[in-house]
């Protein structure tokens, strides 16, 4: 007697969908759009005295912050259109009035755009001579404030992704606020670097960056979409352990790519190519 085997089989559609590299969104006209906030908190030093993470050498050797801004600045710079940059300060007084946590690097009310990376180095230089260093160390007002500017752009068009420069010697006060301002960028397209310059310790900017534990999570227990946080300690930049462009590079891509397959934003021109009509 034979003997007749059920045999049930499973269906599987595939959903062919191209990926696109990040060349492949730069080259059709996105633009990197770089923004940088430098801390002038107290514990960096009187900037007059040579041992001040904030002196400016006469004979041009640059200081951590000099440094950070003019490497990091180079390589966004190219991809930028019209090279105008947000530059802030936080963590101290300006024109006596309180300390602020988000002020314009350039001294302007309203001016928060320098022209070009020199611009920023002529407004951190400026800003030396008539800002008190104060503190606490706080970065979320300034993640806000670049949150903002990157979902503002969303509005007028899609080709732009904003990556903010943090460069700071502290330890944090706003940790969980901070956490809570980076959950909500997630969404949005942005990354932020932050180098940290002197001696201290960064273990809470380890916990921000994420890379080694979970993701972020908010006050309100909210995941972060997606990682957009690498840290850079400089320190082991100027012991020529790691490049803090290289520390850039091996992040940044990723992020970008991350925000635009979320959001399924091809590159700029883009056309799928059309099934063939039937042939009779």
């Amino acid at each position: 007697m034979k003997r007749f085997q059920r045999v049930n089989y499973l269906w599987i559609n595939f959903c062919e969908k191209e990926q696109f590299t990040f060349l492949d969104y730069i080259s059709s006209g996105f633009e990197l759009n770089f923004m940088v906030a430098v801390d002038f908190t107290a514990s960096n030093g009187i900037p007059q005295q040579h041992d001040s993470l904030h002196y400016i050498d006469p004979y041009g050797r640059l200081n951590s912050y000099q440094q950070a801004i003019t490497e990091v600045g180079e390589v966004i710079q190219f991809y930028d259109a019209d090279k105008r940059f947000p530059a802030w300060g936080f963590g101290g007084r300006t024109a006596g009035g309180p300390v602020s946590h988000c002020f314009n690097l350039d001294g302007t009310a309203t001016g928060f755009e320098v022209e070009g990376v020199q611009g920023i180095m002529a407004a951190y230089a400026s800003a030396l001579h008539h800002v008190s260093l104060s503190g606490p160390t706080l970065f979320g007002q300034i993640i806000n404030r670049a949150a903002e500017i990157a979902g503002n752009s969303l509005f007028h068009n899609n080709n732009k992704y904003y990556v903010l420069l943090i460069i700071t010697d502290g330890i944090l006060t706003d940790l969980q606020e901070t956490k809570d301002a980076l959950v909500r960028a997630s969404d949005l397209p942005l990354s932020v670097l932050i180098v940290g310059v002197g001696s201290a310790d960064f273990k809470q900017m380890e916990i921000l960056d994420a890379d080694n534990g979970p993701r972020l999570s908010s006050s309100t227990g909210r995941v972060a979409t997606r990682d957009i946080v690498q840290f850079v300690p400089m320190r082991e930049v100027q012991s020529g352990r790691i490049s803090v462009v290289q520390s850039l590079l091996e992040e940044l891509p990723g992020q970008f790519l991350s925000y635009m397959r979320c959001r399924d934003i091809k590159p700029l021109n883009f056309h799928a190519a059309q099934p063939s009509a039937p042939q009779y």
